[in-house]
């Protein structure tokens, strides 16, 4: 009767899946969608719970037995320098412990694929090998240094739910130890051991050139794996002091990846190339990136040098799309002042891909006159594999148009390009001299985009302008299974007790599926970004923080005004961060980005089968290898981004399919009671249960295409 109502449960959620199908709103218009400085008011609403300040892997550990913070000191001493001890594999096998928590596995899958981008190493599902990494639910963050051999334990715990921290404890399981225990590290830090807790001044130890090895990577302040400045602090003094003062509030970043980790994993591992392919252009070669001009077009795109190309019109920006200084930098033009009534085609060299979905992201600049019908459309286009012509344009999968003043625009979107493709940019004349259109910043990451993101316009004046208390609301967006939310920003702190800080909050919204949608909002992982605006799409470092929906804490009913209470963070990140580090201020615009994961079908897989199993939505790589000629292999993705609802005999169908697959396994409960061997039934209805769960019919489409962004500036006036 267990394995008869679990099939019942299993053919109900297959059917009210099937009749809904998310639809993505996508806000535009002059500049983006303006917020009216009405809007930018005094708090008005109370916020019934926040979610828990992130906590460093030191502050979480309190295990005195381990050593240097996070290492699980084993029998056999692991060092960098003894080869024995890296893993003999570039594919490191990993299984979850049964009590995993959600918002744990979420962040290792982050992690999974976060090595896949950047390295060549993958941590592909165990089957039968004897050595892999067991992730579990300790008190804390730590994990062994190598390979220990059989199953090896890292503990995510409790507050250790971050991508970056698992980044940090897969780096030691592969063989690498802090950034601060190096050798050479007393030329680049000083340890202040008289504000080290007593007893914990083993944790700041170095090892000689005997026991570990740089890779020949200089000392590297961003690392994932260096301290604090204030790790172990007695009495909240600095523990590390740099010697170049400019790194002081640099070390202990925990975003993700440096380039330095990157090349020593790299090194240590001989990655040549990461597994899943990426490619970036921002134009200042003058090779242009391999791009071309499309000889059968009515004109060219122009390489546009500031402060060197000939003024073709007025109008044209002054920054690139790159670094946003003023006077410098290079973009691709269109010149309309030229070609009016024209067209050009411009497209790059041929492009590769690896998984199903990539994340297409460029910066584009369009000052046109009200009237003009000019437009930039984006193609992928498929192409021959022998000669790398173009063979099918098909459909553009970005088309702008209408004027958007003198900003430089973001568009990310997901698509679903083929294993061998090339991206094609169009912009068609609307016959007005005045017209500007500019692309720059061309990424292509194999992996989706994240669900939403919005930008803030004329950041700087925003912040002078604020007190604490102020606060602006995102727009609409939606997840990728439906459900509404919008984003709160206090962009000075959400009271003047934490005005040194930005607060930043996530709220279910009403939306327009609400009554076709299961309720409550449980078993989501929400990550909010702010975003590194830098040139290298790959190598950026957005600060962000991320929690689990459900009962404990936070407000996922389904909403019965314009929004629910919000759940978030009061001290996101520091003002002073947001304008002086990095680039998360570029073109004194700000980027939040929002990835909202379901994490549901994790959920029920456990329900079904006590055992933490990959369900079918996998992050991993979805494209394998063959060994023969290394070309990629690849399952084919439909899109439906403008549908609501399947239609209602594809429903039918579904039903009727998931109904006879109760009938089967209600028909092999009763040859059930023939078996003489119970336990040989036991194990044959498990087998069909767990074959089910991972291939269910195919009643969501998975390769949405993650728009739903927005983009907004905040015009001030006078509050």
């Amino acid at each position: 009767m267990k394995v008869l109502a679990i099939c019942f449960l299993l053919a109900n959620v297959l059917f009210v899946q099937a009749k809904l199908t998310p639809k993505h709103f996508k806000v535009s218009g002059k500049g983006g969608l303006t917020i009216k400085s009405e809007l930018f008011v005094e708090k008005q609403d109370i916020l019934d719970v926040e979610a828990p300040q992130d906590r460093d892997v030191f502050e979480i550990n309190t295990d005195d037995s381990l050593r240097d913070g996070d290492i699980f000191t084993v029998s056999t001493y692991n060092t960098l320098v003894d080869e024995t001890k890296h893993w003999d594999t570039k594919s490191i096998p990993v299984t979850y412990a049964p009590d995993l928590n959600l918002e744990a596995i979420a962040t290792i899958e982050e992690a999974r694929r976060e090595y896949e981008m950047r390295t060549c190493l993958s941590f592909v599902d165990r089957t039968t090998e004897e050595n892999y990494i067991y992730f579990d639910a300790l008190s804390g963050c730590y994990s062994s240094v190598g390979q220990v051999g059989g199953p090896q334990t890292i503990s995510i715990g409790n507050g250790c739910e971050k991508m970056s921290v698992v980044q940090h404890e897969i780096m030691h399981a592969l063989g690498i130890y802090h950034e601060q225990s190096r050798t050479d590290r007393d030329d680049y830090v000083t340890i202040e051991l008289d504000n080290v807790d007593s007893g914990k001044e083993h944790n700041f130890n170095s090892y000689s050139y005997d026991v570990v090895d740089d890779r020949r990577v200089p000392y590297d302040y961003n690392s994932v794996m260096h301290y604090s400045d204030t790790s172990f602090s007695s009495n909240g003094e600095p523990t590390i002091v740099t010697k170049d003062p400019a790194f002081q509030d640099v070390i202990g970043q925990r975003r993700t990846f440096s380039v330095g980790d990157v090349t020593k994993i790299s090194r240590m591992y001989q990655c040549t190339e990461p597994l899943r392919v990426s490619y970036s252009c921002n134009f200042e070669d003058e090779s242009v990136c391999g791009y071309v001009q499309d000889t059968t077009d009515d004109t060219d795109w122009l390489r546009y040098t500031i402060g060197e190309s000939p003024i073709v019109t007025s109008n044209v920006p002054d920054t690139d799309g790159t670094s946003g200084t003023s006077g410098s930098g290079s973009y691709m033009l269109f010149d309309s002042n030229t070609a009016l009534n024209s067209a050009a085609n411009m497209q790059t060299m041929r492009l590769k891909s690896n998984v199903a979905q990539q994340c297409l992201e460029f910066s584009y600049y369009m000052d046109l006159t009200s009237t003009s019908p000019a437009t930039l459309r984006v193609y992928v286009a498929t192409i021959d594999s022998s000669t790398g012509e173009i063979t099918q344009l098909g459909s553009p999968v970005a088309t702008l148009s209408g004027d958007h003043e003198t900003y430089w625009n973001v568009e990310r979107l997901t698509i679903s390009a083929p294993a061998e493709y090339k991206l094609v940019f169009v912009a068609n004349s609307g016959g007005q001299a005045a017209d500007a259109i500019a692309v720059d910043d061309i990424t292509v990451l194999d992996k989706p985009c994240e669900t939403g993101y919005f930008v803030i316009n004329n950041y700087a004046e925003l912040i002078a302008s604020s007190s604490p208390g102020d606060y602006l609301y995102s727009p609409v967006m939606y997840t990728d299974d439906g459900y509404a939310y919008q984003i709160k920003v206090y962009p000075v702190g959400s009271s003047s007790s934490n005005g040194d800080y930005m607060a930043m909050y996530y709220y279910v919204a009403l939306g327009v599926n609400d009554d076709k949608l299961k309720w409550p909002f449980y078993d989501r992982f929400i990550k909010m970004s702010v975003v590194d605006q830098g040139a290298d799409a790959l190598t950026r470092m957005n600060q962000f923080s991320n929690y689990m929906t459900g009962p404990d804490a936070g407000s996922w009913d389904q909403p019965t005004s314009a929004r629910n209470s919000g759940y978030g963070y009061s001290k996101f990140m520091k003002v002073s961060d947001i304008v002086g580090t990095r680039h998360f201020s570029k073109h004194n615009s700000l980027m939040i980005s929002v990835e909202v994961t379901d994490m549901t079908s994790w959920a029920a897989s456990r329900m079904v089968d006590q055992e933490v199993k990959r369900p079918p939505s996998s992050m991993m790589l979805t494209r394998t290898v063959n060994e023969d000629d290394r070309q990629p292999i690849f399952e084919p993705c439909v899109h439906n981004d403008d549908v609501d609802t399947v239609s209602e005999s594809k429903a039918i169908a579904l039903a009727a399919i998931t109904g006879s697959i109760v009938f089967v396994l209600m028909l092999f409960v009763l040859i059930g009671f023939h078996f003489q061997n119970q336990k040989h039934f036991s194990r044959v209805v498990n087998a069909l249960i767990r074959r089910e769960k991972a291939s269910p019919p195919d009643y969501k489409g998975a390769c949405y295409s993650r728009e739903g962004h927005v983009n907004f500036s905040v015009d001030i006036d006078k509050k």
